[in-house]
């Protein structure tokens, strides 16, 4: 990509911080969950319609999808941002404090929205060095895993279907100025289960006429673990987790039902095609071990996401050239999911972490009631956005 061009990125999107920060201070204070992000949107719609831009609302229920046009055919790069927040209870003293009660953007999603409307901004500016189409999506309830699929079923990745796709996440373990890039696997699978346990009830001074489903769904708690420590290759990591145990009414009553739910993670597809099966095993054998009834809903939900090398190497150049040299930092592939897995299960691609630490009061973890980042991570966001579309593009142009 041509010195100029990628000194005018840098340079753009430097120009444009305090607007992103004050974007990104209106979608804090304004948080909405999944599906729900109405104002949300109506904000994206606001500043797509100030820059021209093609695109279409309502996509998938509160998504955006949109196109800006080059001068000339070519190819078409995607760059994606989810939009909802959390069920959680801000604990800030900051002016832009959420002002919904019991949601908050605890997850940097309101700064990746943020992040990507300055790539727009930027990339229409290029508008006549574009040789192809950028389509762009904002997309819905990333944190219950359904937005991605609901975007793709709505035909979100059609006309155009994108040749290559990008996607950051902001990371307060990372510090600002620097970039976390990984090629392959990344990110973990995500699959939930729900198990009903069903005994006999009775009294609590006659357990010898009772099935007790509080000690049959102990067990299952306890053997669950086992899928981690026996079941599967130990070089290959699987996390379960039992989140809730659900059972009982009163202290001398014998439990008749229980209910747990979980959570299981890896980081290999053909584990994830193995763990249904291996589960139901243990359910069964449960049940037949305390006499119980034990019914099991494994449900698939995300499936692992993968970086394509040849993508990850174009956000790597692209961080380097924007930022400098030893600003792109190797990460290890993590436990958490994100449905973008989704849209590189369709187009190649690459999620890339964006730095967002500075101090200890943005470096709290994401998802806790403190989270924040450092605001200057804006304009890097949106400028390594902008630069890997337009080396995207020139380098399919390439290939033909």
């Amino acid at each position: 990509m041509r010195e100029e061009i990628t000194s005018s990125i840098r340079a753009r999107a430097q120009d444009l911080q305090q607007e992103l920060v004050n974007m990104r201070r209106k979608l804090h204070s304004h948080p909405e969950l999944g599906f729900e992000e109405t104002q949300t949107a109506k904000l994206i719609c606001k500043k797509l319609d100030q820059l021209g831009v093609k695109y279409q609302s309502g996509v998938a229920g509160t998504g955006i999808v949109g196109v800006i046009e080059g001068c000339d055919s070519g190819p078409t790069v995607g760059l994606r941002a989810d939009m909802d927040a959390l069920p959680i209870s801000e604990e800030s003293r900051k002016p832009y404090i959420s002002k919904i009660s019991g949601v908050m953007h605890a997850c940097g999603h309101d700064a990746h929205v943020a992040c990507l409307l300055g790539a727009i901004e930027v990339l229409v500016e290029l508008r006549k060095s574009i040789r192809g189409c950028i389509k762009f999506i904002f997309q819905p309830a990333e944190e219950i895993d359904l937005g991605a699929k609901a975007i793709i079923a709505a035909g979100g990745l059609k006309y155009p279907k994108p040749d290559a796709f990008f996607a950051l996440h902001c990371n307060p373990d990372i510090p600002v100025g620097y970039v976390g890039l990984r090629s392959g696997i990344v990110m973990a699978s995500i699959d939930n289960i729900r198990i009903e346990v069903t005994g006999l009830g009775g009294h609590g001074a006659m357990p010898q006429k009772c099935v007790d489903s509080i000690v049959a769904a102990s067990a299952l708690v306890m053997n669950l673990q086992t899928v981690t420590s026996r079941a599967i290759d130990p070089l290959k990591p699987v996390v379960m987790t039992v989140g809730t145990f659900r059972a009982g009414t009163a202290s001398n009553i014998i439990a008749e039902k229980a209910e747990l739910t979980g959570s299981i993670r890896c980081l290999d597809s053909e584990v994830q095609q193995l763990l249904p099966n291996i589960i139901q095993n243990i359910c069964d054998k449960t049940a037949l071990t305390f006499g119980a009834d034990v019914e099991l809903d494994y449900e698939n939900r995300v499936p692992v996401l993968v970086n394509s090398k040849s993508m990850t190497d174009i956000v790597r150049r692209s961080t380097l050239a924007v930022l400098g040299e030893d600003k792109v930092l190797d990460i290890a592939a993590s436990m958490g999911g994100d449905d973008f897995a989704f849209i590189l299960k369709e187009v190649p691609g690459t999620y890339f972490h964006l730095g967002v630490g500075s101090s200890e009061k943005t470096r709290m973890a994401l998802h806790n009631s403190q989270f924040d980042i450092d605001e200057s991570c804006l304009s890097i966001g949106a400028a390594v956005l902008a630069s890997s579309a337009m080396l995207a593009l020139e380098e399919l142009q390439q290939q033909g």
